[in-house]
């Protein structure tokens, strides 16, 4: 008979951001220590690809944030024609129209995120996604005091992140975007290092690219992702309980746990060390459980709290885990 999968997720209610959702903005990723939750990096997310996946194509420079944002501007200009046009006749004025907030903003699901820094680049920390703005239909950018303030938020990065609410703006106003995809692909070629005639021809073909109107896949569920956290789980086999704690290892992306008789197997995205496949064997029955469906490494990078129930034919098991990680308590 074959094996039955049930996947059971269940989100607990997150930590309560003050600041209020509002429309769209423009996130990054944080490096905290996974003990005392003290922030190592910020880094905008547009910017992913080319700082963690193209070594030394980002030359990121120190400089007061609006000198480094006229740069982009002039490079806009000098290279971009199109580009340069849309944002002429779509003017947002950052300077006049950012405003501070205090606590942390709420996630807001408009990006699609294919690029994680990969928790190498977080040596004995966490890597998580954080909001670093969030802009109103008309223009105002609320950003989050708590994280712009912190030294080791470069002047560099905060530029791309400006510039991200510029292009997201006008290609709204345009264009209808209402995920922030492509605004995304533009910010990462223009930090590239690409030849001029490189990056115009480049741009200009995500620009005549159709207009992603669907918000993105996002898949956080208004909680720290949990990327490289360390996990309690309980593994319920037929009435018994059995606790422990894992940290993924990326050395070993294939391993596996006798627990009670059980085999339980994962494997490991080398990545984010999220678990990628789950399989639970009885040694001494058929009785045999996986899970390779595509849910599996949304629910364990996105919630505090998750189930996973695998039936066989003789036994059942659940899966019930629970990131214990200081982002759960104190979200940037």
């Amino acid at each position: 008979m074959k094996t039955f999968l049930f996947l059971i997720i269940s989100i607990l209610a997150g930590t309560a951001f003050a600041a209020p959702r509002v429309n769209n903005g423009g996130g990054g990723w944080a490096c905290r220590n996974k003990d005392s939750g003290q922030v190592v990096w910020i880094k905008a997310a547009d910017l992913t690809k080319v700082e963690f996946y193209s070594p030394g194509k980002l030359a990121e420079k120190d400089g007061d944030v609006w000198g480094l944002l006229r740069e982009q501007h002039d490079l806009i200009d000098r290279t971009l024609p199109s580009l340069a046009k849309i944002l002429k006749d779509n003017p947002l004025d950052i300077s006049k129209k950012l405003r501070a907030a205090p606590d942390a903003l709420s996630y807001i699901p408009d990006a699609e995120l294919r690029y994680k820094p990969p928790v190498t680049s977080c040596p004995g920390g966490v890597v998580s996604f954080v909001q670093l703005a969030d802009a109103t239909l008309d223009g105002e950018i609320i950003y989050s005091k708590r994280v712009w303030d912190l030294p080791v938020f470069s002047n560099y990065q905060k530029a791309a992140i400006l510039l991200h609410e510029e292009i997201y703006f006008a290609l709204r106003k345009v264009f209808g975007d209402g995920s922030s995809y492509r605004t995304r692909q533009i910010i990462g070629l223009m930090y590239s290092g690409l030849s001029d005639f490189e990056l115009n021809r480049q741009v200009e073909e995500v620009l005549n690219d159709k207009a992603r109107v669907q918000k993105g896949i996002f898949g956080f569920a208004n909680g720290p992702a949990l990327f490289n956290v360390q996990v309690t789980c309980t593994l319920n086999i037929n009435d018994g309980e059995y606790t422990y704690s894992w940290t993924p290892d990326l050395d070993v992306p294939k391993f596996y746990m006798v627990i009670h008789g059980f085999k339980f197997f994962v494997d490991i995205n080398p990545v984010d060390g999220s678990p990628k496949r789950l399989q639970i064997k009885e040694m001494t029955s058929k009785f045999s459980a996986i899970s390779e469906i595509t849910e599996t490494v949304p629910m364990f990078n996105s919630m505090k709290r998750a189930q996973l129930l695998l039936r066989g034919e003789t036994s059942k098991a659940r899966l019930s885990c629970e990131s214990n990680s200081q982002l759960d308590f104190d979200p940037l």
